[in-house]
């Protein structure tokens, strides 16, 4: 008999179970670090740069995803020798961390001879980094550039389109679980990084949620080829700040609000800055979001006896909820058996369910009802979420479906 652990944390964008019901999957801890090591250097200028123009990498941190981009410690490690292929006197500039972009950008001192050819070779002191990571302490990476007869086009702003879909996170918590089958949630503590829920067996459903905005913002993909990595765009709202990757049109965001904004245009070579119209996302589906109520009963349609809640044992630690005081669900039908307690195993399972993409969740609810048990994290402080990498993006739970409904506030 497998121990299901269902972990709590506050600090993490949960996962999502179709219509309810939590499956099993397994759960390593993945701390989002803040290792500044880098073990390479993707190079976005890919074509001839203007002569006015600046070189471009975007950091490939060793240890990803890494939360930590300090654009002083970043210049401070970073050398860039360019060179005429053939010979010649080194070309002076300047390195240049933008920070909101996440980017290395030499700058150069003049403009550049036209239609030539460059050696480039880039040299990242690890050891001056927060570096824990197994990676050269300094890390060379060698390329060639060409320069063309084209000055950098005026600086101006693409137009920026959204498409948002709705995301509801699950609030688990003894008083938001309906089980079946023996299944008798008990507080548990994990790895002295947060408080979970877990349960012998049986089955388990969740019924509220908190809505989330996932939203893909889109840049005119023709004007961002035309600008040749050598423009930075980030749209800064207010749900957050979102930035585009060097030479990338597209970027997915996670917000719990509607949000309003303005893209700002940044000329990597100088600096300048452009700030394009307003513009919203989400808007339409803002009654979605936040607090939402969540029929389980689609989940437990696979029950054997009759689903039911219980009150939580006041005078025990760890908490668990009683099973000497448990309440047929709904509320008023009869119990068809009576509900029988548990017993935890050594063999354990837990973590955050494999995911499925906004396409596929509508077609799949159906299928969710048989699966029995799942987790997800709450984080304390210095822990972060589990996730595991082979699993997909978060799931997705359909807007649609008949059992999603606005959770109605107390008065």
């Amino acid at each position: 008999m497998s121990l299901t652990k269902l972990f709590i944390r506050g600090s993490c964008l949960g996962l999502v179970a179709l219509a309810g019901v939590l499956t099993p999957t397994t759960a390593e801890a993945c701390d989002i670090s803040a290792d500044e090591c880098l073990a390479d250097l993707e190079l976005v200028t890919v074509e001839a740069m203007p002569i006015d123009g600046a070189l471009v990498w975007r950091p490939v941190y060793a240890d990803a995803p890494s939360t930590s981009f300090s654009a002083l410690s970043i210049e401070a490690a970073t050398t860039v020798v360019v060179t005429p292929m053939g010979g010649g006197p080194e070309v002076p500039g300047t390195v240049v961390a933008v920070e909101s972009l996440r980017a290395i950008v030499w700058r150069p001192a003049a403009p550049l001879p036209a239609d030539a050819l460059f050696e480039v070779t880039v040299t990242i002191d690890n050891g001056a980094l927060s570096c824990t990571s197994d990676v050269p302490k300094p890390l060379e990476q060698k390329f060639t550039v060409g320069s063309s007869a084209e000055t950098t086009a005026p600086l101006a702003v693409p137009e920026l389109t959204g498409e948002a879909v709705v995301t509801v996170n699950p609030q688990i918590d003894f008083d938001t679980l309906v089980c079946c089958d023996g299944a008798f949630p008990t507080e548990t503590f994990i790895d002295n990084c947060g408080i979970g829920i877990e349960w012998a067996q049986g089955t388990c459903a969740w019924r509220e949620g908190v809505g989330r905005l996932d939203a893909t913002l889109s840049l005119d993909p023709v004007a961002v080829g035309m600008a040749s990595g050598q423009v930075g765009y980030v749209y800064e709202s207010s749900g957050g700040v979102f930035a585009f990757p060097p030479g990338e049109a597209h970027v997915a965001v996670q917000t719990f609000a509607t949000m309003c904004g303005q893209v700002k245009a940044i000329q990597l070579a100088t600096g300048e800055e452009l700030l394009g119209p307003e513009v919203c996302v989400g808007e339409e589906l803002a009654d979605m979001l936040g607090e939402q109520a969540v029929d389980p009963a689609p989940a437990l349609a696979g029950c054997a006896e009759q689903p039911y809640t219980c009150l939580v044992t006041s005078d025990l630690v760890p908490r668990a909820w009683d099973p000497a005081a448990c309440t047929p669900w709904p509320e008023g039908t009869a119990p068809t058996t009576g509900a029988e307690t548990g017993e935890s195993s050594d063999s354990e399972s837990s973590g955050e369910p494999a995911t499925t993409d906004a396409s596929e969740t509508a077609g799949d609810s159906e299928g969710a009802s048989d699966s029995a048990t799942a987790g997800m994290d709450i984080l304390k402080d210095g822990c972060a979420c589990a996730a595991d990498s082979r699993a997909g993006g978060w799931g997705v739970l359909a807007l649609l479906l008949p059992w999603l409904g606005r959770r109605r506030r107390r008065g």
